[in-house]
């Protein structure tokens, strides 16, 4: 028998619903306090710092709200924590993964209920259409979700 996916984002599992970049769960990357991965998420669309620490204390759904007005300016290339590279892009991909874990290690009982849904597959159906602005793409959010629980699960046992 196959085991239904988790659904991260959109789930009637707990679990799904706050492996979601909008769930509001602290944790500090690059030297930043941020409120949720959607925050930071949105915070590589200006190169602006003033307007990165006003998003870092910004729910996710807040943030995927002013995020809608940053991507009016078309940013390309963005910078975080010393790095250079294009929204998008593999480097842009790591950043998120290394949100999500940092939030994930933030939270060590989600964690291990994040690595207890090991093996089922991860999808991300949140019952709309993706968003062809997006930048990263539900497959991409998968793959980094997969490798993450797969990761966490090899550091502790």
């Amino acid at each position: 028998m196959v085991e239904k996916p988790l659904n991260a984002g959109s789930s009637d599992e707990e679990i799904g619903e706050w492996m979601s970049n909008l769930t509001k769960a602290q944790f500090t990357l690059g030297g930043i306090s941020w409120a949720s991965v959607e925050a930071l998420y949105i915070a590589l669309r200006t190169l602006d710092i003033e307007e990165r620490m006003k998003l870092s204390e910004l729910s996710g759904l807040e943030a995927k709200h002013r995020g809608r007005k940053l991507r009016k300016r078309n940013l390309v290339i963005t910078q975080f924590d010393g790095r250079c590279f294009e929204l998008g892009s593999a480097q842009h991909h790591e950043v998120v993964k290394e949100a999500i874990k940092a939030k994930l290690l933030a939270h060590p009982e989600k964690c291990a209920q994040f690595v207890a849904t090991r093996p089922r597959a991860i999808v991300h159906d949140t019952g709309f259409p993706e968003s062809r602005f997006t930048q990263l793409p539900a497959l991409a959010f998968c793959r980094i979700l997969t490798e993450l629980r797969e990761e966490l699960h090899q550091s502790v046992s």
